[in-house]
């Protein structure tokens, strides 16, 4: 019969008449099967009409019900047509309008039907009495009671296996559905046990097929008997119901499964790895503990085999191994440790396999690393290395056993060595932390062989040097340079290991300051006497660049160290004599210092707010371990104080050196100690920071220009200029340098001086002078507030009296200024400094209409930083002021000057563009501004018809639509207007518009 009707009842209403309904969609078709099933409609209505029954759908089905089990020798076509119509009227039957005892009556009539119809009754009939009764089943038998559903499920499981591909999948489909259905565990049980004796009669028939190999990629030749045929169904049916059967059933069936699957692939064994997923899926662990033994030997010996079988199938055979060993870890199973070095060794020689075999073997075996070893637990036992007697420990002995594993592959006369078994390695090293190397010893020196090995191919140099580097993260210099010394012979001036010098530079973390000061300045010291008294040059220009390379792992010394606060008084003995005679060693200290104050400083901000750290110029590469290894060595709060008060402690002196090389150093020097001397002064106390300034101000010579008061003295009758030591701009771009960097550790008093050095410097200076002295300027405006505040009026009528330049670097540090007091004059209420925000708002409008496109991209910049600024503050008060701001833009827009109403247009335009929701929040902007194009000023009308085209691009589609009339009637105004390119941008944006508006409807 028709599938299309089957199909098709969700088209049918069950509170209408069903026949009238078919004949209505079928009455003009000319098929027959479609006359037949309006004709069985036709007759089941007269039936009904002749008893006086309504005409519902569960009338339709007891008289078609009725209709079967009095009716023999149905020809083809009437018992396709009733089995169909059946099969419609079903799903519209409500679910409490059939007694059970009169489904599991039904179900015994259609099945009948079917048994006695012989070939009579087509496919599409017998899967519409497969689906008539999967309903039963499901929805009208007593599902506590087998004897209700047992014919109808034992049915149906036999024609899950049938060999008509759309009866079985439907049969299929319905036997899933009754088990879902299924309520009683008993009845699961019963259920379950059904296909489970299945699978025991088919066993042998199971087993045969799992000894034939598939030769060639021919997949059907052991598939020529029926009873093979029927098993791969069985095998179907179950990978979809399994995780429905009772775990008692799951247990007993999953030994069945593990016998035919077999070390070679066959077709059974994809459908059999998929049922054991789904048993390791949805059962407790006592079904894998139960099985262990038999799972891994099934499993590792297909494993085993490697590319002899289908890529794919064994990494899932591997993943389920992994999945099986983590359960039984997870229960505290301690069998694990017997089976986990098995499963690392099968997995271990897929990883030199071709394509991604071997890229996803090494992820399976660093979950495999991650899930089961940890150093932690280790960690109590001592000198393990020593010891010369095997220890008892299971754990110990399968992480022993793994290891070797993993040096053997290495070792063997055909050695694996590539990427994914270094990147194995080295996550290993990094999970057993510091008690690696009691394991991985000889993997370490297998690695240091090949580093030494000129015919290693360069290719593999990069990978081998990063797992290396993981056991220096691991296990720390120190043990690793007990194990792989650096060395020179005095005799040859040959050297041993200098390849670590680079690792050790990118890896080393958590060390101590103690050991780079006795170990790695003596070996750099050694490097340097060999290279003074070595003959050939070029063997001590290499002595040279190792003894810089030794120097120059002091800045990962720094890195977390572990006696920060116990070493650092002597290491800053060290650093200070650096400074004072080794000029390539600047870079170092300066970085490094940053290091130390910086990860102390981030530790004490954790719980208390952020604090500015200055930014580290790293020289290195950072490690891609380094932010988890970070995590390891983070300091306590505890530590992070002593050690910040032991920096302190020393910072003067630091400082004092630090300014003194800063001061006769090149621009390119500079950045680093900046960084350096801003880092000192945020910790130290406010009265070192100011000797330290006034030291570099005598330095100078210019220490006569400051008063008593601590400011600098009047210039008015030009004695200054006419003096020997005056002031000049080089050293006045100096001086300003230094006060930049030493603001944030600057109190009121030397905060005051700084301000009167950069107010004379932007009086006095060339443009280079007056640079610094913005700079210097806007960090006195962000770290002071109180400044701010206080002096606001002086600073304001200074960068009045300054106007702006051409020089485009020099106006971009005065907006930096003026950005800072346009956001305290705005936090304050006073008039004057309201009067004070426009002439800055004056200033950043004016450059928006610059002639010169980088003016007007500085001030694009600014205002786009200063509504970031304000709008992801943490303080609640910006808020407001950001508002506040808004309006103060839009109050631009009634004023007479076009050119000043285009550069307010051109503001909004970057601020909508920053922030969407300004639109929302004040929703009276974008009708102000639409209102403009009823203007005639040409910049103006192009500058709106700007601010359409980005509050188009930018508004979601929802909010376009509250602001659609105001677009609209603003724009088509200017739709036919030629000049000006006016039609050309409103075409553009109307096709935009009307673009993301279809857009949404569509979607």
């Amino acid at each position: 019969m028709d599938d299309d009707a089957a199909e098709a009842t969700q088209s049918f209403a069950a509170d209408a008449d069903i026949c009238q309904q078919l004949l209505t969609r079928y009455a003009r078709s000319s098929a027959a099967q479609h006359r037949h099933l309006c004709a069985t409609a036709a007759a089941t209505r007269s039936i009904i009409q002749s008893s006086s029954l309504p005409l519902t759908p569960i009338s339709y089905f007891a008289a078609t019900i009725t209709s079967l089990s009095t009716s023999k020798n149905l020809d083809a076509n009437a018992l396709g047509a009733i089995t169909s119509f059946i099969s419609i009227v079903l799903p519209l039957v409500g679910r409490d309008e059939i007694k059970p005892e009169k489904a599991t009556e039904a179900i015994r009539i259609l099945v009948t039907i079917v048994d006695r119809s012989g070939g009579k009754l087509g496919t599409s009939g017998v899967r519409a009495v497969v689906k008539c009764v999967g309903a039963l089943v499901a929805e009208f038998c007593n599902l506590e009671e087998w004897d209700s559903v047992a014919l109808g499920f034992e049915w149906l499981l036999k024609f899950s296996l049938d060999k008509r591909p759309k009866v079985r999948k439907c049969a299929q489909d319905c036997l899933l559905k009754v088990f879902k259905s299924f309520e009683s565990s008993a009845i699961s049980k019963m259920a379950s046990k059904s296909i489970y004796s299945l699978l025991k009669d088919h066993m042998q028939s199971a087993t045969e097929m799992s000894s034939l190999k598939i030769r060639d990629g021919n997949k059907h030749e052991p598939m020529t008997r029926p009873e093979h045929q029927d098993v791969l169904h069985l095998l179907n049916v179950m990978k979809h119901v399994v995780p429905h059967f009772s775990p008692k059933v799951r247990t007993r069936m999953l030994p069945l499964l593990l016998k035919i699957t077999s070390s070679h692939f066959s077709v059974v064994t994809r459908h059999v790895l998929d049922i054991i997923s789904a048993i390791f899926a949805t059962s407790g662990a006592e079904v894998i503990i139960s099985n262990a033994n038999d799972i891994f030997s099934s499993l590792l010996s297909y494993i085993s085999l490697g590319e002899k079988n289908p890529p794919d199938s064994v990494l899932v055979a591997a993943n389920l191994a992994k999945a099986a060993l983590g359960r039984l870890h997870n229960d505290d199973v301690n069998e694990w440790t017997s089976y986990f070095p098995m499963l690392t060794e099968s997995l271990a020689g897929l990883l030199s396999s071709k394509g991604n075999v071997a890229l996803q073997t090494s992820i399976i075996l660093r979950e495999l690393i991650d899930q089961h070893i940890d150093g932690k637990s280790f960690e109590a036992i001592e000198n393990l290395e020593n010891e010369d007697k095997t220890t008892q420990n299971a754990e110990f002995n399968a992480v022993q056993t793994t290891c070797t594993t993993f040096y053997n592959l290495m070792s063997g006369p055909s050695p694996i060595l590539n990427e994914y078994l270094f990147s194995v390695v080295a996550f290993l090293f990094l999970k057993l932390g510091k008690i690696s190397h009691v394991f991985m010893k000889p993997i370490l020196l297998k690695l240091s062989e090949l580093m030494n090995n000129t015919s290693t191919n360069t290719s593999e140099v990069k990978h081998l040097e990063a797992c290396i580097g993981s056991a220096v993260a691991a296990i720390g210099p120190e043990r690793l340079l007990s194990l792989l010394p650096i060395s020179l012979t005095t005799k040859e001036f040959s050297c041993k290991n200098v390849w670590l010098i680079p690792i050790l530079n990118k890896n080393i973390i958590g060390s101590s300051l103690q050991f780079f000061m006795e170990h790695i300045v003596t070996l750099a010291e050694s490097f340097e006497r060999g290279s003074s008294k070595v003959k050939k040059s070029v063997i001590g220009q290499d002595l040279q660049a190792y003894a810089h390379g030794c120097w120059g792992l002091f800045p990962a010394f720094c890195r977390w160290p572990s006696d920060t606060y116990q070493s650092f008084g002597s290491l800053s003995k060290l650093l200070i004599s650096f400074l004072k005679k080794d000029s390539f060693m600047l870079e170092n200290v300066a970085i490094g210092l940053q290091e130390l104050v910086n990860e102390n400083k981030r530790v004490l901000a954790s719980n208390c707010g952020s604090v500015q750290l200055t930014e580290v110029q790293r020289t290195g590469v950072v490690n891609e371990f380094e932010i988890d290894l970070e995590r390891r060595h983070v300091y306590s709060r505890k530590t992070a104080s002593k050690n910040i008060k032991a920096l302190a402690l020393c910072a003067k002196e630091l400082l004092l050196s630090l300014t003194d090389v800063l001061l006769e150093s090149p621009p390119e020097t500079r950045k680093h100690l900046k960084g350096a001397i801003g880092c000192l002064t945020s910790i130290c106390d406010p009265s070192v920071t100011k000797q330290v300034f006034i030291a570099s101000l005598e330095k100078l010579q210019i220490l006569d220009d400051i008063n008593d008061d601590g400011k600098l003295k009047s210039d008015t009758d030009g004695l200054a200029k006419e003096k020997e030591n005056s002031v000049t701009d080089a050293t006045r771009c100096l001086i300003l340098e230094l006060a930049s960097c030493i603001v944030e550790g600057s109190d009121e008093d030397l905060v005051n001086l700084l301000f009167s050095i950069t107010k004379r410097a932007l009086e006095e200076s060339d443009e280079a002078g007056q640079m610094e002295a913005y700079q210097t300027l806007s960090t006195i405006l962000e770290k002071h507030s109180g400044f701010g505040s206080s002096q606001f009026d002086v600073v304001m009528g200074l960068l009045t009296e300054k106007k702006s330049s051409a020089n485009i670097e020099l106006v971009k540090s005065r907006f930096t200024c003026l950005q800072a007091l346009l956001i305290r004059a705005l936090m304050s209420n006073m008039d004057e400094e309201n009067t004070k925000s426009f002439l800055i708002l004056n200033e950043i409008i004016l450059t928006l209409k610059d002639s010169n496109e980088e003016g007007r991209n500085v001030a694009y910049d600014a205002l786009h930083g200063l509504s970031s600024k304000l709008r992801n503050s943490a303080d609640a008060s910006f808020d407001g002021i950001y508002h506040k701001l808004l309006t103060m833009f839009t109050g631009y827009l009634s004023g007479p000057s076009p050119h000043i109403k285009s550069g307010v247009v051109s503001a909004l335009s970057i601020l909508i563009y920053s922030d969407p929701t300004v639109c929302i929040t004040m929703p009276e902007v974008v009708p102000s501004v639409m209102e403009l194009l009823h203007s005639k000023a040409i910049e103006v009308i192009k500058a709106v018809l700007g601010f359409v085209k980005v509050l188009v691009s930018c508004l979601p589609v929802i909010d376009l639509h509250h602001f659609l009339s105001d677009i609209m009637d603003g724009v088509l105004r200017w739709s036919s207007v030629s000049r000006h390119h006016f039609k050309e941008k409103v075409c553009r944006s109307l096709v935009l518009l009307a673009s993301i508006l279809n857009t949404n409807d569509r979607s």
